[in-house]
């Protein structure tokens, strides 16, 4: 799970959010579907989930609620700049463990799917150190 922690407000308080692992597949799905094809469509949301049109409509009605995408029915959705933030360092994080698996030895195939397990509850202290290993691997 992903703790975001928006930035200060008027009141001088940090907003604190915790994602679950479902808004963070969304979330990443969207960045991806946005970086690759440069739109995000409801049915290739569907498709890269394995859920129904009707599901990931509901689900980015609690997205936009929260912020994180802008959705009106009838239209695509768009990440708002909160959301492409995060979704982004979510994205990273996935990018980040297949890249660690794959040096590893484990097939990249393998490597993605427990990336996409390993991302939701890797603490941010672990990350920090795989990522040192792959440099110094890599030098």
């Amino acid at each position: 799970m992903y703790i975001y922690i928006s930035p200060k407000r008027e009141n001088d308080k940090k907003e604190i959010h915790e994602l679950s692992k479902t808004a963070e597949d969304y979330l990443e799905v969207m960045y991806v579907l946005e970086k690759t094809y440069g739109r995000i469509r409801i049915k290739d949301i569907a498709d890269k989930l394995g859920v129904k049109p009707s599901s990931v409509i509901e689900y980015l009605k609690r997205l936009d609620s929260e912020g994180f995408v802008s959705y009106k029915p009838g239209s695509r959705a768009k990440l708002t700049d909160k959301g492409r933030r995060l979704a982004e360092k979510i994205y990273k994080r996935h990018v980040i463990i297949k890249e660690f698996l794959v040096l590893l030895g484990v097939p990249e195939d393998v490597a993605d799917k427990d990336a996409c397990y390993i991302e939701h509850g890797i603490h941010p202290i672990t990350l920090e150190k795989v990522i040192e290993f792959i440099k110094r691997i890599k030098k």
